[in-house]
């Protein structure tokens, strides 16, 4: 194989893979990515065998061929060049040789053979979604996705199409079993393949490179689906991701939870009250305080080991006084991923579920549970 492609072309393909390149497997073939000629151009692709990457970038093809290469090296070698013309050729052995006139690089590689091929998925097209709306669901719901979590669908966000004519109903759910998150959007559209409701659970670590894909431009990202996998298309770059087997956690029965209170109040007045009292709180829960009157809310929190921490602030509230306790940092993320300029903390009692709400955004909720404190 021997290819010339500009420095700044491969770099954006190689750039998208580390992502996914899995570092600590105990699959070494894992931490490197293909490179392979194709047509008029190269294939760069990655996979931890969960999730898989496939960049195409154009480049002069002096000779086919494909090898497999150190992911990390390979990139912190194209990042440092400063050459705009680099030349990658694979010699005897696998090794590869880099140059762009004034450096050249030999590093080992691997064949073809040795790198898993990404999975065959038999694609059924299903409907293009705007990159601005994809984004928006993914910040909003992306956070309350498990880390790690025993009970695996919750690895993973919760993706609902569903017809709704003359377009689909959009839904994205994050839970980890201390909080959720929701959204809804309608798409109005004739050009969908969508013929019967879809629901998928999709892992967190494909939910994280797509939003990385998306916010490198605005143009609108296609979706697809078989049986066992999920397909996110932009331009030349493709995402194809295993979906989580299992049955989602019946978040409707979640959302129907009685509140009877609102409390409204500033989101940034909201957020820097709760990161200032937190300074203080317990590392291990985050707990925090909120003692709500008319008008008036005082947080604070108590760490025998350290201190305490208390602030006060003004918000609009008519009810009866009540005590909650939360993990500030679940309320944190919350509120962080809001955009409007007032929310509404609706609750019922100090041991049933919080919603929180934004100012004009009626499809999106967050469901926060209490603390004893």
């Amino acid at each position: 194989m021997k290819i010339q492609v500009k420095r700044d072309e491969i770099l954006k393909g190689i750039q998208r893979a580390q992502g996914v390149v899995e570092r600590k497997s105990t699959m070494p073939v894992l931490s490197n990515l293909l490179i392979e000629t194709g047509g008029e151009g190269i294939d760069i692709i990655a996979t931890d065998l969960e999730i898989g990457i496939k960049d195409r970038c154009a480049a002069k093809v002096i000779e086919s061929g494909a090898v497999a290469v150190s992911a990390r090296k390979v990139f912190e070698i194209l990042r440092e060049i400063i050459g705009e013309d680099i030349l990658i050729e694979k010699e005897k052995n696998n090794w590869v040789k880099i140059t762009d006139g004034n450096s050249e690089f030999r590093i080992m590689g691997l064949g073809k053979e040795e790198f898993p091929s990404l999975p065959e998925a038999k694609e059924t097209s299903l409907l293009t979604i705007e990159a601005s709306l994809l984004s928006e669901m993914l910040k909003k719901t992306i956070y309350a996705s498990g880390e790690s979590d025993t009970r695996y669908v919750l690895n993973g966000l919760l993706f609902a199409a569903k017809p709704q004519p003359p377009g689909i109903s959009l839904t994205m759910v994050g839970t980890d079993g201390h909080r959720l998150a929701i959204i809804n959007k309608s798409i109005e559209t004739n050009e969908t393949g969508l013929q019967e409701d879809k629901n998928v659970i999709i892992p967190k670590k494909t939910a994280v490179e797509l939003k990385k894909l998306i916010e490198e431009g605005d143009s609108a990202i296609s979706v697809g689906l078989d049986k066992n996998h999920i397909i996110f298309k932009r331009e030349n770059t493709i995402i194809l991701s295993r979906l989580i087997e299992g049955n989602y956690p019946n978040y409707e029965q979640v959302l129907s939870a009685t509140h009877d209170k609102k409390v409204s109040i500033g989101r940034e007045i909201f957020i820097g009250a709760l990161r200032r009292v937190s300074i203080l709180s317990k590392e291990k829960t985050n707990a925090v305080k909120l003692d709500i009157e008319k008008d008036r809310i005082v947080l604070s929190s108590n760490n025998p080991d350290i201190g305490e921490a208390k602030e006060e602030t003004k918000i609009s509230y008519k009810g009866e006084a009540l005590s909650i306790g939360f993990n500030a940092r679940y309320l944190l993320d919350a509120l962080s991923a809001m955009d409007g300029e007032n929310v509404t903390l609706n609750l019922y009692d100090p041991l049933s579920p919080a919603f929180l709400t934004e100012e004009g955004e009626t499809g999106y909720k967050c469901v926060v549970m209490p603390m004893r404190i």
